[in-house]
């Protein structure tokens, strides 16, 4: 079956269907007669960018691992063949630079006891699946709060989009990331409703969170503050001897501390305070390039800002809780909810200090961590709703402002972002033939010929054939062309020559090192309506396949043509990605529809790589 939302997202169509159901949400409170209507449109508001989110997470994802994915395989592999019982727990507790990934060790587990493999695709979609279980949270504080479900619907537009497509399309990022959040928020929740079993729940989502990651244990800290706060002292003394406990074990079980040699962060306490204030507000991080140190780009000061109005919003709401005599529990909630993002955007800052300006970047504007700078702009929402709850006009006001910026967020991540999403998919769905033959990736180094982890001769080749001996990869499987020296032979035509256009150029693109590289950027045209599908480089040496991927249009084509992708199909990389060599360039395309077979066409150039 063809992979439909891959080559054409029906993202005019999505925003269609929103604009739409907005204007007759509002209808129906204007006229009464239509009152009847508005729980189904309201729950179609709710609904619509969920299912979009995955129904895109799965036309974009592969069942083939990635970088660090493969760390955690070899861990599998070697558990299911250990059989002593303390090497059994080492191996599931082993220590991945300062975490411990027992969580996600034991999910892939339970996946090979169910399936007898690890299906990374099935592994993506379950990590995503807490995003739900966050968003039930945040709805349940509001019908807690007795607060009408129509201030909900700006909520998932907010948490449902590609700012963070890294964590969302990376196996071990999924499964890490979205539990991280999601089971410190539950162990918040727990502890929120001042009872036995919510103690229990947040004492067991606290122990659960601090083998997901190793910020993980902030839960502890928080669970301390909340229980303080609530002047639950003998329960608090319960939580305590726990938390002594479970951080005994993490520190002292097999664990090695790893020295840092960088600065302290209050050697800079401005630089190091704008750039936690820049983790919060991460989610206006545009994806566009950021590839100089000596430009000032208005999205990262925005960032900034947003950040700074992050820390007010939770100061009113840490006073709200000092002032006030009697609290619900959506209070406690809400503030493990602002304590765990901030207090992980105080921890980045710890580990990664900064001693220059914010817009020299670092990790904090990783894709994979804006899912924290997403979910705390989510409970920034939420409180205010509740603070303003007494002031209807205010209310309605934090709503309406809340639901058109959320609305913008969301299409600029997919306008933006889907691009990244279907080169991932393109560059692993041929690593399989870079692996087979020229035992490197296409996704992974910065030089061809690079080994991901270690660049050693021998220990990425001991464990891809480990892991796909027991079933736990399908990288071999993936791989649907013949070895590369056979390539042009089966699939060239030499009797005409491609008439779709064709160009090479040369770029120079700074990086995060403010140092500009060399690019080479490769551009073609339909032939016929035939779309291209790869560039094949040919030399006596080599026939390299690089992914032809279509090119986005401006948004105002985008408007005029309703088409998300233009006709023209591109492919950049850095020069160090390609070996040295005389090449010829030729395209390939499959041969009618989901064939299965492939032609390839000379474009009449060549290419001189030194």
């Amino acid at each position: 079956m063809d992979n439909v939302l891959l080559h054409n997202p029906y993202l005019f169509e999505y925003f269609g269907l929103i604009s739409i159901l907005l204007v007759l949400f509002g209808v129906t409170f204007l006229l009464k007669k239509t009152e009847v209507i508005r729980p189904a449109i309201g729950l179609g508001l709710i609904l619509t960018p969920i299912i979009y989110f995955y129904l895109i997470l799965e036309a974009h994802t592969l069942n083939i691992p990635f970088t660090d994915d493969y760390n955690l395989l070899e861990t599998i592999a070697n558990f299911r063949k250990e059989t002593d019982f303390v090497k059994s727990i080492e191996i599931l507790f082993e220590q991945v630079n300062q975490h411990r990934f027992a969580f996600e060790r034991i999910v892939m587990l339970i996946m090979v006891f169910i399936t007898g493999t690890i299906n990374i695709k099935l592994q993506i979609f379950l990590g995503n699946l807490f995003m739900l279980g966050i968003l039930y949270l945040f709805f349940a504080t509001f019908k807690k709060e007795q607060i009408s479900w129509y201030y909900f619907i700006p909520v998932p537009y907010i948490l449902f989009n590609l700012v963070y497509y890294e964590n969302a399309f990376w196996g071990i990022a999924a499964i890490q990331n979205t539990p991280l959040i999601f089971f410190a928020f539950l162990s918040a929740y727990g502890l929120s409703r001042q009872d036995r079993k919510g103690w229990i729940i947040g004492l067991l989502a606290a122990i659960t969170v601090t083998f997901v990651s190793g910020s993980g244990m902030l839960a502890w800290i928080i669970g301390v503050i909340i229980l303080f706060l609530q002047k639950e002292y003998r329960l608090l003394f319960q939580w305590l001897a726990f938390a002594a406990g479970i951080i005994a074990f993490y520190f002292l079980f097999d664990y090695y501390f790893i020295p840092t040699n960088g600065e302290k962060p209050w050697k800079h306490p401005i630089f190091n305070t704008i750039y936690v204030l820049g983790f919060f507000g991460n989610g206006m991080y545009l994806d566009i390039p950021h590839p100089s140190a000596t430009s000032f780009y208005k999205d990262m000061i925005l960032c900034v800002l947003l950040g700074a109005m992050i820390s007010v919003v939770f100061f009113v709401w840490f006073l709200r809780i000092i002032i006030l005599p009697k609290l619900q529990w959506t209070y406690w909630y809400l503030l493990g909810a602002f304590m765990f993002v901030m207090g992980t955007g105080c921890m980045f800052v710890v580990s990664r200090p900064l001693s220059n300006y914010l817009m020299f970047g670092g990790s904090i504007f990783s894709r994979r961590y804006m899912i924290f700078g997403v979910v705390i702009i989510a409970t920034m929402y939420v409180a205010m709703i509740i603070l303003a709850k007494t002031f209807k006009t205010a209310r309605i006001s934090i709503a309406f402002i809340g639901m058109m910026f959320f609305l913008v967020m969301n299409g600029l991540s997919y306008f933006m972002s889907l691009p990244q999403m279907r080169k991932q998919y393109e560059e692993l769905s041929l690593d399989g033939f870079y692996y087979k033959n020229f035992a490197t990736f296409l996704t992974t180094g910065i030089h061809f010929g690079d080994i991901p982890f270690w660049n050693h001769p021998t220990r990425m080749k001991e464990l891809v054939t480990l892991v796909e001996k027991n079933g736990l990869s399908n990288l071999y499987e993936s791989d649907l062309f013949p070895p590369h020296q056979q390539v042009l032979k089966q699939t060239e035509n030499r009797r005409e020559k491609y008439k779709g256009k064709v160009d090479v150029q040369i770029e120079f693109r700074e990086n995060e090192q403010v140092i500009p590289p060399k690019s080479i950027h490769f551009l073609a045209g339909e032939q016929n309506g035939v779309k291209p599908s790869y560039f094949v480089l040919v030399s006596e040496k080599y026939t390299l396949l690089l992914p032809a991927l279509p090119k986005p249009n401006s948004f105002s084509a985008f408007v005029k043509t309703k088409n998300y992708y233009d006709r023209l199909y591109q492919y950049t990389l850095f020069r160090t990605k390609l070996p040295a060599g005389k090449y010829e360039l030729w395209m390939m395309s499959e041969k009618g529809e989901n064939s299965g077979q492939w032609e390839s066409k000379f474009t009449g150039k060549k290419i001189f790589l030194y």
